[in-house]
């Protein structure tokens, strides 16, 4: 029997189709050393959420393949360095949680009505053998998706050691902080430091000193960040604070948004950060000259990359509820000289 070459070509894809399994519709691959793609660099964020190193380029490199390493280790399955669904599922369980710094005032059964999480629960998270908890402890809390938010700022609580030669001006300056934040963190009451000791500092985690500086009067030429109004949840300005039952000032506006909602520059500009900032999730910053820089929180996915210049209008997130966020929502800010400033003033 003759065959052209066409029907050859035919009966070898055929062949081949029945040999090779391909993953059903709607099913995820398994990640591995070498593969490169989108659901690669999800994979690198998510690990980087969970405390990993990483360098997020969407490569399945050597140190992704630690970290999943890392990662099988602590869940006591077979360590291969391989994402399959096993590992996957891990992933998701550990991301169902977040972070509550402790505050002056919290106690486990505020933490419990607010997050709408039992309280044997985070106890049973936390390994707590009491209701007893302190200042500055960190608490892993599960989530839930029932909206609200806790404010948060751009700063993380250290351990620092006393070196000779520090003062507290030297060290407010080294992390960007203030000398009446670093007395009232360890409740110091004069300016003397022990050489040795450990006190605790704010560290910066967004650092905005690469940012353009005010020159002149910022215009009125901003747009909303959302083509949807969406409902403000918490507004610019003071609140009472949803835990302490005190007045507080919220540094930008939340808007209630679905997940996966577009979010776009208020204006053209200079990408300064896109990636994890703690309590903010993935969030985009944005320099757009003349001192004013915006900040779009938790969102679920990160359009555009550091030193990308991006127009006004364009898509640069989908919104979401990573963070620090009980719910899927934007945290828009808008900052001058790193000042927060009321949005609602500089939106045409």
């Amino acid at each position: 029997m003759n065959f052209n070459k066409s029907a050859l070509f035919i009966l070898l894809l055929m062949f081949v189709s029945l040999i090779i399994p391909y993953p059903a519709q709607g099913q995820q691959r398994v990640l591995q050393v070498g593969m490169k793609g989108s659901d690669v660099q999800e994979l690198q964020e998510n690990l980087v959420m969970l405390g990993e190193r990483l360098i997020i380029d969407g490569i399945f490199g050597p140190s992704t393949k630690q970290a999943i390493i890392n990662l099988q280790k602590k869940a006591e399955l077979p360590v291969d360095g391989v994402v399959g669904s096993e590992t996957r599922i891990i992933i998701k369980e550990a991301l169902n949680y977040d972070e509550h710094t402790v505050e002056e005032g919290d106690t486990l059964s505020e933490l419990a009505i607010f997050y709408k999480a039992p309280i044997k629960t985070i106890k049973e998270a936390n390994k707590l053998t009491s209701n007893n908890i302190l200042v500055g402890q960190e608490l892993i809390i599960p989530k839930n998706s029932l909206g609200g938010n806790i404010s948060t700022d751009f700063y993380d609580i250290i351990s620092y050691k006393i070196k000779r030669g520090d003062s507290l001006e030297k060290i407010s300056k080294k992390f960007n902080t203030t000398i009446r934040t670093i007395k009232k963190l360890n409740n110091l009451e004069s300016y003397n430091l022990k050489a040795g000791e450990t006190i605790k500092v704010s560290k910066l985690v967004l650092d905005l000193s690469n940012a353009s500086k005010n020159t002149s009067k910022v215009k009125k030429d901003f747009i909303w960040p959302v083509f949807i109004k969406g409902r403000i949840s918490s507004d610019y300005g003071w609140r009472i604070h949803p835990i302490l039952k005190k007045k507080s000032f919220h540094k930008g506006v939340d808007i209630a948004l679905p997940t996966g909602t577009s979010i776009k520059a208020i204006k053209a500009g200079k990408i300064l950060s896109s990636g994890w900032i703690r309590g903010f999730g993935k969030t985009v910053t944005i320099d757009h000259g003349n001192g004013v820089v915006s900040l779009y929180g938790h969102n679920s996915q990160l359009l555009i990359k550091a030193g990308q210049k991006v127009n006004q209008g364009q898509i640069i997130a989908k919104s979401g509820n990573t963070g620090r966020s009980t719910g899927p929502h934007l945290e828009f800010r808008m900052m001058i000289n790193g000042k927060a400033i009321n949005p609602h003033k500089y939106i045409n």
